[in-house]
C-alpha cells in the first residue's frame, strides 16, 4: 500500500482527539510535548547526518537533508501551487498554499489540534537540528489562506536539492510519529497511556486496514533517535 502524509497526520490527530477529550488541558500539554519530542528527534537525525557528512549546521544543509518527499497522492491532489518562495536572502521566506496535515486534521474536525501541532512541529525540528537557528511561523492555513514561514539569515541563492540517499519512506515516518507519541503518552499517563496507544492503533486499523498497523508494529524495536536504522533501503 502507499504510505502518505495523510496517514501520518491521522496518527497524531487520533492521539490529539483522545488526549483532548479525555484529559483537557493536561492532555493538550501531553500532545504539545509529544510533538516537540518527535520533531526534535527528526532535527537531531538531520544534524547527525550533517556532521557525518562534514556539513555545517546551516539552513542550506537543513534543506538539503530534509527527511522525506511528498507522496504521489498528495501531489496529485494539488490544483495549484503547493508553495512559493517570496525571499531567499537574507531571510528565506516561503508561503505554503496546500498542506496534507491541514487537510487531514480538517477532515477529522480537529483544526484546534492542527493549530497546536503546527505551533510546535517545525520550530522543534529546527531546534533539534541547531538551536542557534531562528525559525518563525507567522500564519498557518488553519487560520489563514496560507502558511507564512521565515528562516532567519538563511542567505540562500536558491533552495538546495535534497540528498535523496538520506530520504526515508513515509512508512518510517508514520511509525516514528506513532512510537514517539506513544512513549510520551505512556510516560505521563502510565497504564492509561498504554490503553490510549492501543486505541490509536485500533483507529489506524479501522481507517487503513491491518496491513497499515502491521507496518507500524514492524518498527517497534527501531531507535528513532539515531541514523543507524535510517539509511535508504
Amino acid at each position: 500500500m502507499e504510505y502518505t502524509e495523510f496517514q501520518h497526520a491521522f496518527i497524531s490527530g487520533s492521539f490529539y482527539k483522545r488526549l483532548r477529550d479525555g484529559y483537557g488541558e493536561k492532555g493538550l500539554a501531553v500532545f504539545a510535548l509529544a510533538t516537540q519530542r518527535y520533531a526534535e528527534q527528526r532535527g537531531s537525525r538531520m544534524a547527525q547526518k550533517a556532521i557525518k557528512l562534514g556539513l555545517p549546521l546551516t539552513f542550506e544543509t537543513y534543506f538539503s537533508l530534509g527527511e522525506w518527499n511528498h507522496s504521489e497522492s498528495f501531489l496529485k491532489s494539488l490544483t495549484g501551487e503547493q508553495s512559493k518562495a517570496v525571499l531567499f536572502s537574507p531571510d528565506y521566506c516561503v508561503n505554503v498554499f496546500a498542506c496534507p496535515w491541514h487537510l487531514q486534521y480538517k477532515a477529522m474536525g480537529l483544526i484546534d489540534g492542527a493549530i497546536l501541532y503546527c505551533k510546535n512541529i517545525d520550530e522543534s525540528i529546527v531546534r533539534g537540528f541547531n538551536p542557534s537557528l531562528i525559525f518563525n511561523v507567522h500564519e498557518t492555513l488553519h487560520e489563514s489562506d496560507k502558511c507564512v514561514m521565515e528562516f532567519k539569515d538563511a542567505n540562500l541563492e536558491k533552495l538546495p536539492g535534497k540528498l535523496q540517499e538520506w530520504v526515508k519512506r513515509l512508512d518510517y515516518h508514520c511509525a516514528h510519529v506513532f512510537y514517539t507519541f506513544s512513549d510520551i503518552t505512556k510516560s505521563i499517563l502510565e497504564a492509561e497511556g498504554d490503553e490510549m496507544s492501543e486505541a490509536v492503533l485500533a483507529d489506524c486499523s479501522k481507517e487503513y486496514g491491518k496491513e497499515f498497523t502491521d507496518m507500524i508494529l514492524s518498527y517497534k524495536d527501531t531507535n528513532f533517535n539515531v541514523i543507524s536504522h535510517f539509511n535508504s533501503t
